[in-house]
Formats: C-alpha cells, structure tokens, sequence
C-alpha cells in the first residue's frame, strides 16, 4: 500500500510544478513611428539658421569684375531632407537693394554702398531670386551642397571701408 501512495504523490504533484514554468503569451506591443516631410538647412531645423560669409576679400579698386564663389561650411547652402519631396531655395534682396535684381552692400559706418549680385551658378547667367530660386528633387536623405556665386560689376569705386549685406535664405518645402 505504501508503493501505491507514492506514486499517486507523484503523479498530483508534477501538474503543480510544471503550471509554474509555463510561459504566457500577450498580445504583441505595437511599435509606431511617422515620418513626415522636413529638412535640415545647415544642420539645423530651426529659423534663424547661419549659412556663413561670402567674402570678395580686400580689393583698391572696381574696375575689373570680381567674382567669388562659397564653399562647403563657408557660405555654401546645405540641405538635407526626407526623401521623395521637392524643396526650394530662394535668396532675399538684401538690407540695402531695392530687389534682387539690384543688391547693394553698404559700408559700416556710412551710408556709401556697392553693387554686387548672387547667382545659382559658376557660369553667373542666372540672379539667384526670392521666388524662382532652386528647386531640386529629394531621392535621398543624403547632404546637397549648393555654392553661391557672387560677383562685384565694373563701377565707379565708392569710399574705403568694410561693405557688408546681409540676406535672408528662404527653404520650402
């Protein structure tokens, strides 16, 4: 009789111990995430972004035309944004022209200016404006630098002094 109780003992307690090692399944977490449209204007989301100098360097006189052109992290325009959108850069007139068809800097302290002119390309056929712009296809989420090209025209050679302007890059989207 001893035998027989032994093995129902057995028998009623391996059901307690495996209930303890079961493993219970839930319902899968769910993981979300949206992606929506945005850029970066050199490296940065936020207004007020600072693109760098376009500097002509020092020069006596304007009676040869001057060009320069931006580089990569001085002056150059950098965008990077989520594929598959369409963005656009435009340039301001500036704080001194009366258009971009007329930009001016002027000289600090003074009210003395001088002519200068932005384009979109090293060929400078065409002004660099506030509505045209450039307008590119986004295919990846790759780093698009885009130079600036300026140049000084001939002109009457206004007073010594430091000349600046200052414009306002515009990003759509």
């Amino acid at each position: 009789m001893s035998k027989l109780i032994a093995l129902l003992f057995i028998f009623f307690a391996l059901p307690v111990w495996s209930a303890n090692d079961q493993t219970l399944m839930a319902s899968a977490t769910q993981i979300r995430i949206q992606i929506v449209n945005g850029c970066l204007l050199n490296s940065s989301a936020s207004n007020g972004v600072n693109v760098g100098t376009l500097n002509f360097g020092s020069i006596f006189n304007t009676n040869v035309v001057r060009d320069v052109t931006t580089g990569t992290g001085s002056g150059s325009i950098e965008l990077r944004c989520t594929p598959g959108i369409t963005a656009k850069i435009t340039l301001g007139a500036g704080l001194y022209g009366s258009g971009v068809s007329n930009r001016k800097m002027r000289i600090t302290p003074g009210t003395a200016t001088l002519n200068y002119q932005l384009y979109t390309s090293a060929a400078r056929t065409t002004v660099w404006d506030d509505v045209t712009g450039i307008s590119i296809a986004i295919s990846d989420s790759s780093t698009k630098t885009f130079p600036v090209y300026g140049r000084i025209p001939v002109q009457t050679t206004p007073a010594s002094g430091n000349y600046s302007d200052q414009i306002t890059v515009t990003l759509s989207y």
